[in-house]
């Protein structure tokens, strides 16, 4: 028989025939998880077809075939954008009231009287996600997911102090707000990761229990896309930003007369008297102890949270910190316990003797020795 009259055509499903009708029908109704589905189920189906299509076989298409399979192909790729596109702006448009929402909390001064869970915490943006990583939207999902969690991580930074009195011990006040800020963070990496790898779990159950992320960082690097990976990890840069900014400002540091006095002091006037200028050394140097032990434990709960999970994020931290430590994070960098030397070895800066006013040498005699 010639080979020709031998070729067998493919069967193409019926249901294809009419399955971009179905799925935007499920978009219109806001049914995105049926219409997911349905899209990826039809979207395999049609690529099956035309990989057979494709085979050195005898089973071919006819050219009206061809053409319906490539012409549901393009309806299926218009119906996931449309669908991608809902999602995405359906959780900007939850943020940006979530975000309206915590800054007329924290303007009411009613609300400190009331203890509330902040509607930021509930994960009720999962599915939508996941919905857009299945689509292959990862970066749109990465975009969203930081977003959010950064609204939880700026309600970690307004918790207010646990204090029995009306005064704030910023020791303590720091440990709170180290705490609950790197927890958090290290939960927002660790819920980041676990985005991408639910679909490539639910391939590979039975290779073992996923312990925790410093055991699987190997495999889900390599399963999360590059631009998604790309864009967490400057979102934690910035979100650390936030946190220095918060820790060095009216929260913690912005507390403490760090400031060196000015060096313009006349000593011989009468308005600079040695008590004076000794009580004014005392409080300063009382500041500097307190601002080592506040920074001793936004080291402390940094290194913990986020080491454990494979995020070494402290050397970062300690260089935003140094910035808002007013000059004088050489004495707090002496004052820091032996386990954080390696993070302020460069924060004691050598005074150039030579470099002085003349009026300070006589206080720099040791230095000089050096």
């Amino acid at each position: 028989h010639d080979g020709s009259n031998d070729a067998v055509a493919i069967e193409v499903p019926s249901w294809l025939s009419d399955v971009a009708e179905e799925i935007s029908a499920y978009i219109k109704e806001c049914r995105y998880t049926d219409a997911a589905e349905l899209l990826l189920k039809a979207k395999t189906e049609i690529n099956d077809v035309l990989s057979q299509h494709d085979k050195p076989t005898e089973r071919k298409l006819t050219k009206e075939q061809y053409n319906d399979m490539q012409t549901a192909l393009q309806e299926i790729e218009g119906l996931t954008e449309r669908m991608s596109s809902r999602l995405v702006e359906g959780l900007r448009r939850k943020n940006e009231a979530l975000k309206q929402a915590a800054k007329r909390e924290r303007a009411d001064p009613l609300s400190l009287m009331a203890p509330m869970v902040s509607p930021c915490c509930l994960n009720d943006d999962v599915i939508p996600l996941q919905l857009l990583v299945k689509l292959g939207k990862t970066q749109d999902a990465a975009t969203s997911y930081a977003a959010r969690r950064s609204l939880l991580l700026m309600e970690a930074l307004h918790e207010r102090p646990i204090s029995g009195t009306s005064t704030v011990d910023l020791v303590i006040y720091s440990a709170q707000l180290s705490q609950s800020f790197f927890s958090c963070l290290a939960n927002a990496v660790e819920g980041f990761l676990d985005l991408f790898l639910t679909a490539e779990d639910s391939k590979s159950k039975g290779a073992g229990d996923i312990d925790s992320i410093d055991q699987s960082s190997m495999q889900s690097s390599k399963n999360i896309p590059p631009g998604a990976l790309a864009a967490i990890v400057l979102w934690c840069d910035s979100e650390l930003s936030k946190f220095s900014s918060a820790f060095g400002g009216t929260r913690i540091l912005g507390n403490l007369a760090l400031s060196p006095p000015p060096r313009d002091i006349d000593k011989r006037s009468s308005r600079f008297d040695v008590d004076e200028i000794g009580e004014q050394t005392k409080e300063r140097q009382n500041a500097i102890e307190l601002a080592a032990q506040c920074v001793d434990q936004a080291f402390q709960y940094a290194s913990q949270n986020l080491d454990s999970i494979g995020l070494p994020l402290t050397p970062r931290l300690a260089e935003y910190v140094r910035s808002r430590l007013k000059g004088c994070e050489g004495e707090v960098a002496k004052l820091l316990s032996d386990r954080w030397k390696h993070l302020a070895f460069d924060w004691e800066v050598e005074i150039e003797y030579d470099d002085t006013p003349m009026d300070e040498r006589r206080g720099l005699g040791p230095l000089r020795a050096r």
